[in-house]
């Protein structure tokens, strides 16, 4: 339960930010990023009810989210990311 509240709770402070914020103050790309992280990281632990695939599937998002920022995100970027971060779980399942 007090994973639900969090997560919520950082969705709400992620949409203020996105609402309220201007993009061209200092410091609000690297906090808006931060805070998604935060944001999918609880959501995808939720989710997937494990951490470790929580954060493999941030880390992908975020990473993808990152090259879209840098103008490099396209469909053939998000098919690598996605295939890097289905072998990374593979690898450690199997383990």
């Amino acid at each position: 339960m007090p994973t639900l509240i969090i997560t919520f709770l950082l969705w709400f402070i992620l949409a203020g930010i996105v609402y309220f914020i201007d993009p061209g103050m200092f410091g609000v790309v690297p906090l808006l990023f931060v805070i998604v992280f935060f944001c999918l990281l609880f959501t995808f632990s939720l989710i997937f009810a494990n951490s470790r695939r929580g954060v493999l599937a941030t880390i992908a998002v975020e990473f993808f989210l990152l090259l879209m920022y840098l103008g490099v995100g396209n469909i053939l970027n998000l098919i690598l990311v996605v295939a890097i971060a289905t072998c990374i779980e593979l690898y450690f399942s199997l383990k």
